[in-house]
């Protein structure tokens, strides 16, 4: 054998080891992630919206993974927060209802980065992500004085949010990782100078909110490019839940419907190919997904699946949610058909402070109600007298995954402060 085919051989085999010794004398990567509260993909222009609301958010996708076809895990902010600081399913993590909180057993985004030395730093700028729902969990600064600003039916949050990050970056021990999360789309829909030319119905003051927020995420955004912090940060970007104006006959986020369900998902790091990927996913995956970027390894039932290794996806998409009371709403969506399963529960188990009733819940329906996504994307046309086969399916796969559910509640009391708090946000009636 020639002496350039042994080296050849040699350079065959070591090159993985090179490549292992090579990087772990490279610094850890940053990570910042924004999640804005209430966020429509299909209200963003990379979306498709026929507004130019989000040119700094566009921008970003244009330099990113943008994944299409993203799902919330619940449809409402807490139970969606914390499945992705926790990569859990809500029914593993227990935060989701008012007066449950999470399970503080569970590690956090947060927590495990903090454990390989990173400075950890939430800012956040919604009530159910207090420390009162335990959201802080392995943060070293976790601020919520935004909080403080005054109602948040009267007053934006975006720029003193965006202020308080600044003032943090600058002084972050690297490797950091902050979490921004953005409330001013959600209700109520303040109007805007600069954006008013939208209109004052309460979509186009939705719109407004959107290009109000979009604004100081590209100041923040900029400040990262500016100071050559984009070459050695990882920057997810997602939303909790989406929004309904009239879509399927109500407001808010009280259904199971894609128009709240369906959120924006981009990731970006100086080592990715910006594309578009149209594969299903949902908010369990961005936990194990990072700390694969990060090879950081993670232990444990972790359902989500890393977002950047290719393949087809053919797994079930699980929803949940117990807001509003009295309606449990259980949710599957597999191989182009969703099933949306809801049931009536008994508001008498419910602490009396989260014991309320809502007006206007005319589309919160109870039964079964079967959608194929591909001929009928809107959701308009129920299949389940139709379709017995697949309604059968999928009403297999939900009780399979909710059996067994976790017993993971820790009950916090609601006191009549924090009453009138989620009254104002709309949550209490």
């Amino acid at each position: 054998m020639s002496q350039r085919i042994i080296t050849s051989i040699v350079l065959l085999f070591l090159i993985p080891f090179l490549g292992i010794f090579c990087s772990s004398n490279k610094k850890p990567m940053n990570v910042l992630l924004i999640t804005v509260d209430t966020l429509r993909p299909d209200h963003l222009g990379y979306g498709g919206h026929f507004r130019n609301l989000s040119p700094n958010i566009d921008k970003f996708a244009r330099e990113s993974i943008v994944f299409t076809n993203a799902y919330s895990q619940s449809g409402w902010t807490l139970p969606s927060v914390a499945t992705i600081l926790t990569g859990k399913y809500p029914k593993d993590h227990g935060a989701v209802d008012f007066h449950v909180k999470l399970n503080n057993a569970l590690p956090t985004m947060a927590s495990i980065l903090k454990e390989h030395g990173y400075d950890t730093r939430g800012y956040v700028s919604h009530l159910l992500l207090t420390p009162t729902y335990g959201l802080e969990k392995g943060f070293n600064r976790f601020d919520f004085s935004v909080l403080n600003q005054g109602d948040p039916h009267k007053i934006s949050t975006s720029r003193q949010l965006t202020d308080l990050v600044l003032g943090d970056i600058r002084i972050a021990k690297e490797p950091f990782f902050i979490w921004a999360h953005y409330f001013d789309p959600h209700f109520a829909y303040m109007g805007h100078q600069g954006w008013d030319a939208y209109g004052e119905a309460p979509i186009d003051r939705y719109d407004q909110e959107i290009g109000y927020t979009d604004f100081y995420i590209g100041k923040l955004l900029e400040y990262l490019e500016r100071k050559g912090l984009n070459d050695r940060t990882i920057i997810i970007f997602t939303a909790d839940h989406g929004e309904e104006f009239g879509d399927h006959g109500g407001r808010f986020h009280y259904t199971c419907f894609n128009e709240i369900l369906r959120v924006p998902a981009i990731i970006k790091a100086p080592f990715l190919k910006p594309q578009i990927d149209n594969r299903p996913v949902e908010q369990i995956d961005f936990l194990p997904t990072l700390m694969a970027m990060l090879n950081i390894p993670i232990t444990g039932d972790y359902p989500g699946h890393n977002l950047l290794q290719a393949g087809e996806r053919n797994q079930p998409i699980f929803i949940e949610r117990e807001r509003p009371p009295g309606y449990l709403q259980h949710t599957v969506i597999y191989e182009g058909y969703k099933l949306i399963n809801i049931e009536p529960t008994d508001t008498m188990l419910i602490p009396e402070s989260s014991r309320v009733t809502y007006p206007g819940l005319e589309n919160v329906i109870l039964g079964s109600h079967l959608f194929n996504l591909n001929n009928d994307p809107k959701e308009m046309t129920n299949l389940l007298t139709t379709q017995a086969s697949e309604s059968e399916k999928l009403k297999a796969l939900l009780a399979s995954h909710f059996t067994g559910q976790a017993q993971t509640e820790e009950r916090i009391q609601i006191d009549e402060a924090l009453q009138e708090k989620l009254r104002k946000l709309g949550y209490l009636k």
